[in-house]
């Protein structure tokens, strides 16, 4: 049995489709999951991380604007269908979890008569995984609100969102070994653990209105005894690092990091919101303001439960989280008060993987 898992451009197109993959050869080791992607920096190293084998197709988003290089795009699009038909030998079912490799494996796919699945990580879905439904596929979604968002999403199955296996352990984690957390990273830190530590991120290129903003407010901040691990972003230069602010080009330990803060700021990403929903970790949400504005809805699935607020970027100044910084605290501490359990279901990838054996026993392959 052969799946091919479709998934790039970004982590939160990619981390669910490993978690998914991890779980299926867990569960089948005949089972051979192979990935199309890119060959670009994100990609290839998450891939060469997990071991998968990863097929790197040219890179052909569908142009947004008219510009000179728009001309070239039916020629690398057409590159991109011939890679992604080769990628496909031999492939029982297709994976996809959005971006652009998937709009060209979804025609190849139905082209070749290859089932196609899809999983829709963000509450409003996009032009690739859309273009696959238009073709047929079976569709699953992270979030419940996809089928309100987008009424053509109504019949789509509910999964949940796979997450990384360092997530499910923390979301079990007592509050005595939160507290431990917290204090093991405050010293790695060079944190006091009694004072509040905020964790910024803004993806793994980082956000630049998220940055500035920071290091706008970094002498209040610091007369406050506010704390802040920031990460900048991969390739962006590190600001000097003092008593209560700690730069850092990129955050390894995610999930422990989020579990030692009073409160977390970020974009809205799908994952992003998924992990700090199930981790039970307080946000406040700064959607990016591209794409079709799914960063928003996401962020949705949050402030609905209290677990976060949601700030336009055009709102999110220096000004403003002046005047804000303090309640955020005190909200984080009221919400870590009453949260008692994850807000999303822990076993996604499962439930996702399911569908896909089953799918493979109703050809006749399992």
């Amino acid at each position: 049995m052969r799946v091919a898992l479709a998934a790039a451009g970004t982590a939160g197109h990619i981390e669910p489709a490993l978690a998914l993959a991890r779980w299926l050869t867990g569960e089948e080791p005949s089972l051979e999951c192979e990935f199309i992607g890119t060959s670009a920096a994100l990609d290839s190293s998450l891939m060469h991380e997990s071991g998968f084998h990863l097929h790197p197709i040219t890179k052909a988003p569908f142009p947004r604007k008219i510009r000179i290089s728009t001309l070239l795009w039916p020629f690398r699009f057409t590159r991109s269908l011939l890679e992604i038909s080769r990628a496909l030998t031999g492939t029982d079912l297709i994976v996809g979890f959005g971006g652009y490799v998937c709009a060209p494996t979804y025609i190849v796919g139905r082209l070749k008569r290859i089932p196609i699945l899809i999983h829709e990580a963000n509450t409003k879905p996009g032009m690739a995984n859309n273009l696959g439904r238009r073709l047929g596929a079976r569709l699953t979604v992270a979030f419940s609100s996809t089928q309100e968002v987008d009424s053509h999403w109504a019949g789509a199955t509910v999964v949940g969102m796979p997450v990384r296996e360092s997530i499910r352990t923390l979301a079990h984690a007592s509050q005595g070994d939160r507290n431990s957390l917290r204090e093991s990273k405050a010293q790695q830190w060079g944190f006091d653990p009694a004072q509040p530590i905020i964790v910024i991120f803004g993806g793994s290129q980082g956000s630049r209105r998220i940055n500035e903003v920071i290091q706008e407010i970094l002498p209040q901040t610091q007369l406050a005894g506010i704390q802040i691990v920031h990460a900048m972003g991969k390739g962006n230069p590190l600001p000097e690092r003092s008593k209560n602010y700690l730069p850092l080009s990129y955050i390894s330990d995610m999930a422990e990091s989020m579990v030692a803060a009073d409160f977390v700021i970020s974009r809205g990403g799908a994952v992003t919101c998924a992990e700090l929903g199930i981790l039970q970790t307080f946000a406040v949400i700064v959607p990016l303001g591209i794409g079709n504005g799914e960063q928003r809805t996401n962020a949705r699935e949050l402030t609905a439960i209290g677990a976060a607020v949601s700030i336009p970027e055009g709102d999110f100044s220096a000004r403003y989280l002046s005047e804000h910084f303090i309640s955020y605290v005190k909200m984080a501490a009221d919400f870590r008060s009453r949260s008692s359990q994850p807000a999303f279901v822990l076993d996604a990838d499962e439930r996702l993987g399911a569908i896909v054996l089953a799918e493979l026993k109703q050809r006749g392959l399992r």
